[in-house]
């Protein structure tokens, strides 16, 4: 763990919180922020990996200081946590998670002691539930939960099992920060200081793609369920044989989807990339002709603002992030829910009418400007240094 001993004290300190800065849209956000807040002149900027094992996949420049806290659970707590989330199921019982993390919390205190952080942003729920333990121990701190999820799967998914302490979380923070204006409504019944700034557009080209690739394309973590990979494995089935399926991306079903494509012997027509930045990132983009999000359920979507940065129409379900970012299908096309078939249906349109793919191109380019990195760390800045 790297330790600052002087800071400038003319400058205001920020810590960026998240679990891990491995693989992943979280993580690529967070950096993306911390990077464009760092050339502030009057930021000092912070990166705290909490539990992860100290590895960054995306680079991060050297006026950013990175602290890992490498943290790792007892055997004990490991059956503790196992015996809570059983109790959850069978019960209902809410599990204390800030009790799980009890001894990761007391490494960070000691951490923020020394570097005596003037904000903190804490990224997901996890974080946000913790909070009031943070507040207490330093109440001159500004802390902001960052909700990187929609409102409705934070509280019926990834924090249903501690919902009341996340609940706290969000009451006691200084400002929650979500990425929708409709989950912005939601958060203010918990915290009326309560705003949504959108994620920055991560790619920087003027490239364009020509739109006649015969290839529809995913780029994202390969979670078959969140995801909804297994959609994306109907679609291409559904599909002319002469068009093909690119998968950009990694995660823990990487095996279980292959498995999948294999077993429907469709290794000819789906193409897996694994994970890609930078030159490949883009050739992935631009060598597609069609952005598909299959997601059951999306907070924002960073892949897709990526996508329409390189000209691709997106066809998307109708979730949170992908309504957001398409203005209600003013700039691409939304589609009910899990309707693999009405998916089909408007992709099959797109791949037959290249007019309609040019049309779609234009709306994509129109609507990134909305995502610039200037405007959004400005909104950034705005909230860590008066939030008002």
């Amino acid at each position: 763990m790297k330790i600052i001993t002087q800071w400038d004290n003319s400058k205001t300190r920020v810590c960026i919180v998240n679990d891990d800065f491995n693989l992943g849209g979280v993580q690529r956000v967070a950096i993306e922020i911390a990077e464009g807040l760092s050339q502030l002149s009057e930021m000092a900027v912070s990166l705290y990996n909490f539990q992860g094992d100290g590895t960054f996949f995306y680079k991060v420049s050297s006026n950013i200081d990175v602290y890992s806290n490498q943290f790792q659970y007892t055997k004990l707590e490991k059956i503790w946590f196992r015996i809570g989330m059983t109790r959850y199921k069978l019960l209902g019982t809410e599990l204390k998670i800030t009790r799980h993390y009890n001894r990761a919390i007391e490494k960070f205190s000691t951490l923020m002691n020394k570097q005596n952080f003037d904000c903190v942003i804490l990224c997901q729920g996890y974080f946000t539930a913790i909070i009031p333990i943070l507040k207490k121990k330093f109440p001159k701190t500004k802390f902001i939960g960052w909700q990187h999820s929609s409102f409705d799967v934070y509280m019926e998914k990834y924090n249903a099992f501690f919902k009341q302490e996340y609940i706290q979380g969000l009451k006691k923070a200084d400002r929650i920060v979500c990425l929708t204006k409709q989950d912005m409504e939601s958060f203010k019944k918990y915290n009326p200081n309560t705003t949504f700034i959108y994620n920055p557009l991560t790619l920087n080209t003027d490239k364009i793609s020509n739109l006649k690739n015969n290839s529809v394309i995913f780029t994202g973590r390969l979670a078959l369920q969140p995801k909804g990979l297994d959609y994306f494995i109907q679609l291409a089935e559904l599909s002319p044989p002469d068009w093909h399926f690119r998968v950009a991306g990694d995660g823990p079903d990487n095996e279980k989807i292959e498995n999948i494509v294999s077993e429907k012997n469709l290794e000819s027509k789906i193409h897996f990339a694994g994970p890609l930045t930078g030159d490949e990132l883009l050739a992935h983009y631009l060598g597609g002709d069609v952005f598909v999000s299959t997601s059951r359920w999306e907070g924002f979507g960073l892949v897709l603002t990526e996508a329409m940065k390189c000209g691709l129409p997106v066809v998307a379900f109708d979730n949170h992030g992908p309504r957001e970012i398409l203005a209600d299908g003013k700039y691409g096309i939304l589609v009910e829910k899990f309707n693999v078939e009405k998916m089909h249906e408007e992709i099959t349109k797109l791949m037959n009418d290249d007019q309609l793919k040019m049309t779609y191109q234009k709306k994509s380019l129109e609507r990134v400007a909305a995502f610039s990195l200037d405007t959004i760390i400005e909104e950034w800045r705005r909230i860590i240094l008066n939030n008002k």
